[in-house]
């Protein structure tokens, strides 16, 4: 039978520091130079990056930042609901998935300093997904935030500050 384990133990899966299972399968070639960057990264980066990642019920993919645009891929498992705070502080959600008559997408954009977070929607369940980074990921550029400093900048999102900090 496909579960999680199944797609951990063949996909070479690792505990990600956010929750969830991760393993990186593209790094591109090519850089671009800090210079031709956006305000903020210390050094060049790849072009993108991706890793899968895998989520099981009862796993959340923690509050996070990230400096560049991440894309969210959906493969296969349950759907997942990924819950974000835009640059004005307002709250989001949207869910990762191919049933479209339930307001899933397949693809899904976060884009970069947004603070964000995912879980699976389904009870026993997980979802497989892919995530690129462009420019590419580095983990100088990946940002967890206390609970309490979260609270102290966004007092109205306690709900989902307390559910995914």
């Amino acid at each position: 039978m496909v579960n999680a384990e199944y797609w951990i133990s063949h996909l070479g899966l690792k505990p990600h520091p956010e929750g969830g299972f991760y393993n990186e399968i593209f790094r591109s070639s090519v850089k671009i130079p800090k210079e031709e960057l956006p305000i903020g990264y210390k050094s060049s980066r790849r072009v993108a990056t991706s890793i899968y990642f895998l989520l099981r019920s009862g796993d959340i993919s923690r509050l996070h930042r990230l400096r560049s645009d991440e894309i969210w891929y959906y493969h296969t498992g349950g759907p997942v609901k990924i819950v974000y705070i835009d640059k004005e502080g307002h709250k989001h959600k949207k869910f990762l998935g191919c049933n479209i008559e339930k307001a899933e997408e397949p693809c899904i954009l976060i884009s970069a300093g947004n603070i964000f977070a995912a879980e699976p929607v389904e009870q026993d369940s997980y979802c497989l997904m892919s995530c690129v980074v462009a420019p590419g990921f580095e983990f100088e550029d990946f940002e967890m935030f206390p609970k309490d400093e979260l609270m102290q900048s966004y007092p109205k999102l306690s709900d989902i500050i307390e559910k995914y900090g």
